[in-house]
């Protein structure tokens, strides 16, 4: 327990220290924090024992693609200024800074996020090809999501001011460019969840 509790204050003094003490990078305050959102959800449903708990679920798969959204911010590693051309790195110990607090948090709530379907999907009872199911569905929900987001920059919160909004443009406006964005990005998140399967595997069998 007391990890967990350390955890979330990791998670938040990140929060604050990104929000008061920098400027370019100001945004990965809100980026985080809707990404621990679904994190606190499902500790919530794993830890309450009540049949009220089931409450939890739909709050987190409504915030759930804020995880897997954080990964589209690797590319603002293109702003800082340590890459030249010929293949030479500035050693830039401000840009180098900016660069663990891009990519730490990324790497981390990610990973947490992530690791937590396992949890979940073990707590509801869902059999071997439900989980496969569950996945899939949710990589490919979660990509459209993360789309909307980074394209027609629609929030997780517009979900509930603005629902047929947010819903046209689930369903709708689909291209070509859409079509590949998601496919890849599904294939991104359900090639993370095999990792993290194999490493929980071999974890197991050690």
């Amino acid at each position: 327990m007391k990890k967990v509790y350390a955890f979330h204050l990791s998670v938040w003094i990140y929060i604050l220290f990104m929000y008061f003490c920098q400027e370019t990078f100001s945004f990965m305050a809100l980026n985080v924090f809707l990404a621990w959102l679904p994190l606190v959800f499902a500790g919530l449903f794993l830890t309450l024992k009540r049949n009220w708990r089931w409450i939890f679920v739909p709050l987190w798969l409504l915030f759930f693609p804020n995880v897997p959204y954080l990964m589209t911010d690797l590319f603002h590693f293109a702003s800082l200024d340590v890459y030249q051309p010929g293949g030479h790195f500035l050693n830039d110990s401000s840009s180098w800074w900016s660069y663990l607090l891009l990519l730490l948090p990324a790497l981390i709530m990610v990973f947490v996020g992530m690791s937590q379907v396992f949890k979940l999907f073990s707590a509801a009872k869902l059999q071997g090809s439900q989980k496969i199911g569950g996945f899939a569905a949710l990589s490919l929900l979660s990509s459209i999501a993360v789309y909307i987001g980074r394209f027609d920059r629609v929030h997780s919160i517009e979900l509930v001011v603005h629902p047929l909004k947010v819903l046209s443009l689930l369903i709708g406006n689909w291209n070509a460019g859409k079509l590949q964005f998601v496919l890849m990005f599904s294939l991104l998140q359900l090639g993370l969840w095999g990792l993290i399967y194999y490493l929980q595997r071999d974890q197991l069998e050690e």
